[in-house]
């Protein structure tokens, strides 16, 4: 490590090699060739892939839940919010590690256009009509009642 002596500084800081981001005193985590290691006083927590994100949110979650780290300084250090440290947290503590893996987006199994709308859409393909005049009628048909739009 390269040691960097200010002004009147007895002891100089250490900083930290570059792809080194450091969550506190004891936790720090090592970037290198596309993976991470959590590293816990010298001591390797956790190893994955950077697109892993079922194990980053269980290396935050392991942080956490055994006191190494609060919730404030491991968001800080894996580039999110508190809010979803918890919801990773929470997840956790309700399913496991199976749920960890639970899938952003829109939920599977519900619907994403109301039926009245595909049905719309659905007809106005078959029209043959414009992207655009399907979205005009679209419009229109919302800025009336939903029962004069068919």
């Amino acid at each position: 490590m390269a040691k960097i002596a200010r002004q009147g500084e007895l002891f100089p800081t250490p900083t930290p090699p570059e792809g080194t981001v450091v969550i506190n005193d004891r936790c720090l985590i090592r970037t290198q060739d596309g993976h991470r290691l959590v590293i816990v006083s010298g001591i390797v927590l956790s190893q994955y892939a950077m697109g892993d994100h079922m194990a980053e949110a269980y290396a935050m979650v392991t942080l956490f839940e055994q006191g190494w780290a609060d919730q404030n300084d491991v968001a800080r250090a894996f580039g999110c919010s508190v809010r979803t440290m918890w919801r990773h947290h929470r997840r956790f503590e309700d399913g496991g590690l199976p749920a960890l893996g639970h899938g952003c987006g829109y939920p599977k199994g519900r619907p994403r256009l109301q039926t009245s709308r595909k049905r719309l859409i659905h007809g106005t393909r078959i029209e043959m009509r414009t992207s655009t005049r399907i979205s005009e009628r679209a419009r229109s048909s919302f800025e009336r009642s939903p029962s004069e739009a068919f």
